[in-house]
């Protein structure tokens, strides 16, 4: 009786071993030929791996660069009611028990399924490509740092950021006429639909098919190397986001080799060697769509990294690790205050739209039901090896929407992508307090108390009152006491008073940014005044100069002269006016006008 139990069991094993899984053995491009027939292994509902017909119609060869494309006629009931479905990419194909590639091109608006495989032995070289290291290739800066402090300085964060966004999204090339890499599900969880709208035009450009989702029941943690493994035909998730957002990227298994996973059989991004969470899902059902029809998919634990990009396909690593960025958004003023906290994939050019993203879900949901609002920005944002960089910045009315996201995407692009040394991110965490009031105050009035004897010499202190009205509230008054330097030279000066933002551009105006080193923005960075500070800032005549950045105050002439005719330097300009000193007050108001103040110093008697 025992042995006929053991029998049995034997017999269910090797049953369920010759249905689910096929064999692991590859057939070369050479011994493909038309007229084979075989199939296919997708997921189109749940983790069930279904089978579907394959039908080999030719070879096409050197379509790209070392790339050969099989031509193949597919078919099941699913596949006749919707055609080739996003998130089919990665499809292993196998014909007389081998695999001979992934399914992974097809032809919008084709009468027939047809599709383009992409030979196994190829996807197989990334492998090769991988020993090179698992170092992520560094991208070109995309803005300069003058570019980027510029933008700042102006409280104009937008055009930046419109630029930053095309450069993240380069569109997938046709690799055949007509034919374009199956189009990819991009799951994402708890996004409001204003931000998909917002992103939907870069998401397209990506090839990415935006659809809703949520967590599988296995999601959580990384598992490690003791996670259940993939088996060909399975769904396989590309994590960009998790936590209390999601953004996940859903294609089919092709290959196991070893703790080695190939997948999608075209590129991802082609990004060449990223480190990406690599994760299980689940497929919910499929969705027939006359566009693309597309599955529907949950995200499910993560059990490794991606470590490959490229323009055969991707391939992860069962075990390994992504390192992501934790961003911690924390939103106040709206009753309770609320926290949401996610972990961001670390890339030069997906990141910043991530956080972009993030952010600009979090603000459309603050502001749903508000009339007039205000918004004030503090942010935190920890690099590798330098303190904290602490930036503060409000927005009111309506701009608050665009200005956040783009503001926290070109500080962390620059950041990411500087043309000066790497500069690691450790962590974002971003405090957003919401007033439904427009909370701006108008600069009336300014005007400075002179000293007793009716003079202002160097040494002095001289007293600055400003006058500021709130939008439909009481008028309030606030002082400075603001010194004149001893070293000052006797003759015409001015005050400035306004907001930070508004010194912020008088400065760069005066004297340009130009840092040479990592170093010198962040510390610029540190220096950036927000549009809430009421500030004053003294400014002086002067003959002197600014290169690379840098104020060369009371040069002699022929030094003057030499610098200005040194080009290596950078930009040079002979500086009239300077700024001497600043003082800076944090009010809960967005300060709206400048005023200036003619003073003449009079020489110490």
């Amino acid at each position: 009786m025992r042995l006929l139990r053991l029998i049995s069991l034997s017999l269910a094993v090797l049953t369920a071993a010759a249905s689910g899984a096929p064999a692991s053995e590859t057939m070369p491009l050479s011994q493909v030929r038309k007229g084979m027939k075989g199939h296919g292994l997708t997921v189109f509902e749940g983790n069930r791996v279904e089978k579907f017909d394959v039908e080999i119609l030719g070879v096409l060869h050197n379509v790209g660069p070392g790339l050969d494309i099989i031509l193949a006629r597919v078919d099941s009931p699913i596949v006749r009611r919707a055609g080739v479905i996003a998130g089919m990419s990665g499809s292993p194909v196998i014909v007389d028990g081998k695999v001979i590639g992934a399914l992974a091109f097809a032809w919008q608006f084709a009468r027939e399924p047809v599709a383009g495989i992409t030979p196994i032995e190829q996807m197989l070289k990334l492998a090769s490509v991988d020993q090179q290291g698992p170092e992520v290739a560094s991208a070109s800066p995309r803005m300069t740092a003058t570019e980027f402090l510029g933008a700042l300085a102006r409280s104009e964060p937008e055009p930046l950021f419109e630029r930053l966004l095309s450069s993240a999204a380069p569109r997938p090339a046709t690799t055949i006429s007509g034919a374009r890499p199956i189009a990819i599900p991009l799951s994402l969880s708890s996004f409001e639909p204003e931000t998909l709208a917002r992103f939907g035009k870069v998401l397209d450009a990506m090839n990415f098919v935006a659809v809703p989702s949520g967590a599988a029941a296995e999601a959580g943690e990384e598992s490690g190397a003791a996670a259940e493994p993939f088996q060909p035909g399975d769904p396989i998730g590309a994590v960009l986001v998790n936590g209390d957002f999601t953004v996940a990227a859903t294609g089919t298994v092709t290959h196991i080799d070893g703790n080695r996973v190939y997948a999608f059989g075209h590129p991802f991004l082609d990004m060449g060697p990223i480190s990406f969470p690599m994760a299980k899902s689940e497929i919910v059902t499929v969705m027939p769509s006359l566009a693309t029809s597309f599955k529907f998919a949950n995200t499910g634990r993560v059990v490794g990294a991606l470590r490959q990009d490229r323009a055969t396909g991707i391939m992860g690593v069962v075990g390994e690790r992504a390192e992501m960025i934790p961003l911690e958004v924390t939103v106040e003023g709206t009753g309770v205050p609320k926290t949401y906290r996610v972990n961001l994939v670390r890339h030069t050019q997906l990141s910043p739209l991530l956080l972009a993203m993030a952010a600009d879900s979090v603000i459309a949901n603050v502001q749903r039901a508000a009339g007039e609002r205000t918004v004030l920005l503090e942010s935190e944002i920890r690099i590798e090896g330098y303190e904290p960089i602490l930036l503060r910045e409000g927005w009111a009315g309506t701009q608050a929407r665009q200005a956040i996201p783009a503001y926290l995407a070109i500080v962390s692009g620059y950041l990411m992508s500087n043309e000066f040394r790497n500069a690691p991110i450790e962590s974002f965490k971003v405090r957003l307090r919401h007033d439904d009031r427009l909370r701006i105050a108008k600069l009336l009035e300014a005007s400075v108390e002179t000293p007793e004897r009716g003079r202002i010499s160097p040494g002095d202190t001289i007293r600055v009152r400003a006058v500021l009205k709130p939008f439909r509230g009481e008028p309030f008054v606030e002082t400075f006491d603001v010194r004149i330097p001893d070293e000052q030279t006797p003759g015409p000066a001015h005050l400035l008073v306004g907001s930070g933002s508004f010194m912020n551009s008088v400065d760069f105006s005066l004297i340009p940014p130009s840092p040479r080193t990592l170093d010198q923005v962040l510390t610029v960075l540190r220096r950036l005044r927000p549009s809430t500070d009421l500030t004053v800032g003294l400014y002086t005549t002067g003959e002197g100069a600014v290169t690379a950045g840098v104020y060369l105050p009371s040069l002699p002439p022929t030094m003057r002269a030499v610098v200005s005719g040194d080009t290596s330097n950078g930009p040079q300009a002979v500086v009239k006016y300077h700024p001497a000193g600043h003082q800076a007050r944090p009010l809960d108001y967005i300060v709206d006008g400048a005023l200036k103040i003619d003073i003449e110093v009079k020489p110490t008697l």
